[in-house]
């Protein structure tokens, strides 16, 4: 209940401060939203993609080097539900076990393929992490989100949000079935069609 009065009042705040409209809820069921990332706002935002009564069943990808411990580490498990991901292990793929045990239990994922914070509004190369995930949960939707204007309201190494209009472009659906024609490669073509479509909205952005 708890984290539900948080995501509450964190909309609301968002909806005043930075009058974003609210946005078209992913339709009901499991699945995994990816975005590009900038701020710790991109997380609130890509919540509000689930009714509030489903939030409880949606869990936030988050280094562990980051959030393992602290104040923010604290909260961000309890209202996000994060999943610590190590991004120094040397078993890369085992180290997405914990995001496929979420996975299924039943949870929706959210994470950022980009796996770190890059430079302010400059798409980096996605991790493959991502196309493991839709190509072992094949039939899982995998929902690719742009965000625009996020990095100019709370920068990296800022504190404070500074109003600013952001924008959140919701495309179509991938699911990982249709790249199991692709055998052994099918990881990387999942990978590469997504980041594909994450370069062609930047290119639209900047136009």
């Amino acid at each position: 209940m708890f984290d539900i009065l948080i995501h509450g009042i964190g909309r609301f705040f968002l909806t005043v401060i930075f009058g974003i409209p609210p946005v078209e809820k992913v339709p009901e069921g499991q699945c995994v939203v990816i975005s590009n990332h900038n701020t710790h706002i991109d997380t609130m935002l890509l919540f509000r993609l689930f009714p509030l009564r489903r939030v409880s069943r949606v869990k936030v990808v988050a280094a562990k080097d980051h959030f393992s411990k602290g104040f923010a580490g604290l909260m961000g498990r309890i209202i996000f539900r994060l999943i610590l991901l190590d991004r120094h292990a040397k078993d890369a793929a085992g180290a997405l076990d914990p995001i496929e045990k979420a996975v299924r239990e039943g949870y929706s994922v959210i994470l950022f393929p980009e796996g770190t914070r890059g430079e302010p509004g400059v798409l980096q190369h996605f991790k493959s992490g991502i196309g493991k995930i839709a190509i072992d949960f094949p039939d899982i939707p995998v929902y690719p989100v742009y965000i625009t204007g996020a990095e100019k309201t709370m920068p990296r190494g800022s504190s404070l949000p500074v109003p600013f209009n952001i924008g959140l472009k919701v495309m179509p659906p991938v699911h990982g079935r249709d790249f199991l024609e692709h055998g052994d490669h099918a990881r990387k073509k999942m990978t590469q069609f997504l980041e594909e479509l994450f370069i062609t909205a930047e290119s639209r952005q900047e136009s």
